[in-house]
């Protein structure tokens, strides 16, 4: 190959890198009703996996529709108005772009050069840039950046007279991650669909098929779920189904009940998900302690006697889910003293990690299908390690992956922000770590935490100081979280949540080490936020917490009623209930979420839908 060939080859395989679809939402719909209506309502609760562009395809069995803009699904209702597009089946998406440029073009569905298959993908086709270097010298012409277009053109360029076939046969020369989608003017009435390691839901209802990269998107329809594990294919046909691996072969998976209630995937007329999540709280811990506080619980995958085994223990996971993650370091050492490292998922397979067939490895996920963390998992499975998945979803990859599960039971979490189910993670965390101590190191009963709904509650009133704190802070460049052990962990996230949705620079320390450089940032004005919930700590944090009051900090303080000295010199304070210091500092994460949620709409930014972000990662 000369140089120049190398060097195109390169450029297109970086093109499709960039261009590919991480996060994207897919819906689709076979059945005697109009289609468009429950596409446009599904692509509505599948918006928090991308805002970059929308649009759907209609076929009646004769004639293909495609409709499709750029900009937020809103923006595709506003052009579609009140067009009747008449059709027996569907499919619709919406994308979140990675470098690609948003655009009309590079939306979603593609369709071949005669316009006779409609596709739409989430993933990345890692080969693109082969693939389509060889159908350009064939004369194969290209609209868009995008990779999926290719798989269109291939679609149409190895037509065999079968929709499955055709697809199953494509499927089987990409490389990379897809949820594909694809239907035709040359079979009428027939949707094919088929997964590798993007998340890919089938609904099943009475004469209706339903499909979605999330249960939530359909569930007003039906509660009746298959999973579609990798390398599976569904051939969808008037309102009925089969399934299928990658050799044609008919295969059969089990139908799942979605317990979720659809008013749990809607704002319930709030303004945004997040601050209904918020709110929601205390309702939904009661349903992650329901039946797991009985010493003999059957609700524990893995039990007291058989933690006991494992010499080390890795707990890996992403953004939010790591920072739950060094909350349940700290439990899980003290109450079975062994080694617990927490792993950023994105770096830990790549270090080469020392993981053996003694080690537990917990992998906490809120949708289950962050690609990073799959990853992972399947690099402590192969080393012979247990894995515990800690995740949201019902059926969701990580929890067919995993040895054990324990399920949030959150309900469904539209925010891109997460609050709610990150609050579950720390939950289901001290619930294993207490059903774990056998020597009884952690002071809080089951008891205890069968208060933690109330304790809740109580603390959401703290809502109306919030919404002051956030006047005094809104309009700041910097802000910044200190805390201490347990506090630390809860800081982290309490400054991710500001930076995710007011994009203000956020930054978390642990107190002790402020003298250690970061003192230097402080001058007039510049916000502190402290949590201070761990008792035996507090005079330490209230040390370091002068230490910026003399460099002339706003500092606001978070921790209980017996804290006078902190109250006392800081500007503004939050009360937390009275409390067991273990449930202080679970509940007071409350307080941090809120101050992000009323920064974030004091600045009049996107809250539920922020810039460059997504729900779940599903590539790497």
């Amino acid at each position: 190959m000369i140089p120049e060939q190398r060097q195109f080859k390169a450029v297109l395989f970086q093109l499709a890198r960039w261009n590919g679809e991480k996060m994207c939402g897919i819906v689709g719909y076979s059945g005697p009703k109009e289609p468009l209506p429950i596409l446009i309502a599904g692509l509505s609760r599948l918006e928090y996996r991308g805002y970059d562009s929308a649009g759907v395809a209609v076929s009646d069995g004769r004639k293909l529709t495609i409709e499709k803009k750029e900009g937020k699904l809103d923006v595709l209702k506003e052009h579609l108005g009140s067009k009747k597009i008449n059709g027996n089946i569907g499919i619709g998406h919406t994308r979140w772009a990675t470098h690609g440029v948003p655009n009309d073009t590079n939306a979603h569905p593609h369709s071949d050069n005669s316009e006779e298959f409609a596709i739409i993908h989430n993933g990345i086709i890692e080969n693109y840039a082969e693939m389509k270097e060889e159908l350009l010298k064939q004369s194969y012409k290209f609209k868009s950046d995008t990779d999926t277009e290719v798989v269109a053109v291939e679609l149409s360029k190895q037509w065999t007279g079968n929709l499955l076939e055709t697809v199953t046969n494509v499927s089987k020369n990409l490389e990379g991650t897809y949820a594909l989608v694809v239907t035709t003017t040359k079979q009428e009435n027939t949707i094919v669909a088929g997964r590798m390691m993007s998340p890919l839901v089938l609904g099943v209802g009475e004469d209706e098929v339903f499909l979605a990269s999330d249960s939530a998107a359909i569930l007003e329809h039906t509660n009746k779920m298959i999973f579609l594990e990798n390398g599976d294919f569904v051939e969808i046909h008037d309102g009925s189904y089969k399934l299928f691996d990658s050799d044609m072969n008919e295969i059969e998976r089990e139908i799942q009940i979605i317990d979720w209630e659809v008013s749990e995937a809607e704002k319930s007329g709030h303004d945004h998900f997040m601050y209904k999540e918020i709110l929601e709280q205390a309702e939904v811990i009661e349903k992650t302690i329901s039946g797991r506080l009985q010493v003999d619980s059957e609700e524990i995958p893995v039990n007291a006697e058989q933690v006991k085994k494992y010499e080390k223990i890795w707990i890996v996971a992403c953004g939010t889910a790591y920072h739950a993650g060094l909350f349940g370091k700290d439990l899980f050492e003290k109450v079975l003293g062994v080694p617990v490292s927490v792993e950023l998922a994105s770096e830990f397979r790549y270090r080469e990690p020392i993981v053996g067939e003694n080690d537990l490895g917990i992998v906490i996920s809120q949708s289950g299908e962050t690609m990073d963390t799959i990853a992972a998992t399947e690099l402590l499975k192969e080393n012979g390690s247990h894995v515990l998945a800690l995740v949201n979803v019902v059926g969701s990859s990580l929890a067919r992956m995993a040895d054990s599960v324990f399920y949030l039971h959150v309900g469904p979490e539209i925010g891109v922000a997460s609050t709610k189910a990150y609050l579950g993670m720390l939950v289901a965390q001290l619930v294993l770590a207490k059903h774990w101590d056998s020597k009884e190191k952690l002071e809080v009963s089951f008891d205890e935490i069968k208060t933690l709904p109330s304790l809740i509650e109580e603390t959401l009133k703290c809502e109306p100081v919030i919404k002051e704190i956030s006047e005094s802070i809104y309009k700041e460049n910097d802000v910044y979280f200190i805390g201490r052990g347990l506090d630390y962990a809860l800081a982290a996230e309490g400054a991710l949540k500001l930076k995710e949705i007011s994009y203000l620079h956020a930054e978390a320390l642990a107190a002790g080490e402020l003298k250690h450089g970061t003192l230097a940032l402080i001058e007039e004005g510049t916000p502190i936020i402290v949590t201070a919930s761990q008792y035996h700590l507090l005079d330490k944090t209230t040390s370091n917490v002068q230490e910026v009051k003399a460099r002339g900090a706003n500092v606001i303080a978070i921790g209980n009623s017996s804290s006078e000295k902190l109250e006392n010199i800081s500007d503004k304070y939050v009360t937390l209930p009275d409390t067991n210091e273990m449930l202080s500092t679970i509940i007071s994460i409350i307080p941090l979420q809120f101050i992000a949620y009323h920064v974030a709409n004091r600045r009049g930014e996107s809250i539920d839908q922020p810039r460059n972000l997504a729900k779940s990662v599903t590539v790497e």
